[in-house]
């Protein structure tokens, strides 16, 4: 049949569902989308007896083909979703790739990928799958929803709610979860609910309610940071040491984000110094994508994770080189305390300390007193 992209399936496409279809991309969101438009249109209730859920990894492909040949009780196809579909041997691909060609008009069959390493005869194997697919079925491409799809999709919920999102206010609910359409969606299913009756979301109500990660508590922190804004990055610093985990494991994982986001700071440091395009990481010259860090690898991270350019890019434009390889001095030195390898008094204190270094102490040293003048 064909290949097409999630959104540009028609009500034609549900009207006369396909034998067979993959999914290619990693969009939860998408994915539910699509099989829930798809047992609607093929009648089939979840969970129902004309419903099959199998996992690759533990079902041969001789028994996903029984149950393919099963005639449906209920309903008048019976659907059969193969999860980790590319997660078999090289020789059960091959042999799903003959059951494909030989899937029954009474039944449908949908494989779903993971995420996975492949070596060259999995990879071989999982392309003849594909073409199989292409043939007798759909290849159904889902497009991750992130940067401006994701605030457009955001937008337009809570229109459909009744409700006023500026895509400002869509872009800002982005970060506090990183960036994830599903927690992005169920977040905003909070909002909608915490505004009622008023149609109007602000940025207020969002901070009000939504539960922000901790790499988006970090972005607030090195923002007051770099803001040298001593008081608000103290705010921030022991709101995350309120999350009930030991203050060590806190400190931890704290002082692991913070550096992190210098990493990145540093990175997006060196695009702005050799005049690269950021927001088009894909247009890096490859002499300076050599230098970048690799981790975390910015231009992945600027790729998967649009709605940071513009953060990042105002981060690294107020921080000097001098002022990075200061902060990055400090963390070592953070570092080295919670390891034990300095003394220090505890691992809260550590932090605190590091915070009030890079927001008060984060200029360069004048010249006499760097002599000890």
């Amino acid at each position: 049949m064909a290949v097409k992209r999630y959104s540009e399936l028609k009500a034609s496409d549900w009207r006369t569902p396909a034998t067979v279809y993959l999914l290619e991309g990693e969009e939860p969101v998408l994915q539910r989308e699509f099989l829930a438009q798809l047992r609607r249109a093929l009648q089939v209730e979840t969970g129902s007896i004309d419903e099959s859920v199998l996992d690759a990894r533990e079902t041969p492909t001789a028994t996903v083909g029984a149950v393919v040949q099963t005639i449906p009780m209920e309903a008048e196809r019976r659907l059969v979703i193969l999860t980790h579909a590319n997660r078999s041997s090289p020789n059960e691909l091959q042999a799903l790739a003959r059951l494909v060609e030989q899937v029954p008009p009474f039944a449908c069959l949908v494989l779903l990928p993971a995420p996975a390493d492949e070596s060259e005869g999995a990879k071989a194997a999982w392309n003849a799958l594909t073409k199989a697919v292409e043939k007798h079925g759909l290849v159904i491409k889902l497009t991750a929803l992130t940067g401006a799809s994701l605030t457009r999709r955001l937008v337009a919920e809570a229109h459909a709610a009744g409700k006023q999102l500026r895509p400002e206010d869509a872009e800002y609910l982005q970060t506090l979860v990183d960036g994830v359409a599903e927690r992005a969606l169920a977040e905003l299913e909070k909002v909608l609910l915490f505004v009622e009756p008023r149609m109007e979301i602000s940025r207020h109500d969002v901070d009000m309610v939504v539960s922000a990660s901790q790499q988006a508590q970090v972005f607030k922190l090195v923002d007051a940071i770099v803001a040298r804004d001593a008081p608000a990055a103290m705010r921030h610093l022991r709101l995350m040491f309120q999350s009930g985990a030991r203050a060590e494991e806190t400190a931890l994982k704290t002082l692991a984000l913070i550096a992190r986001q210098y990493r990145l700071i540093w990175g997006v440091r060196v695009l702005i110094q050799h005049g690269q395009p950021i927001k088009q990481p894909s247009r890096v010259s490859p002499e300076v994508a050599q230098r970048l860090p690799k981790d975390p690898d910015v231009l992945q991270v600027l790729t998967r994770q649009a709605f940071l350019q513009d953060k990042l890019q105002r981060q690294a434009e107020r921080l000097s080189w001098a002022q990075l390889c200061a902060a990055f001095h400090a963390l070592d030195e953070a570092d080295r305390a919670l390891k034990g390898l300095r003394p220090s008094v505890n691992a809260a204190e550590i932090v605190e300390r590091l915070i009030v270094r890079l927001t008060v102490d984060g200029e360069p040293a004048p010249a006499h007193r760097r002599q000890g003048g």
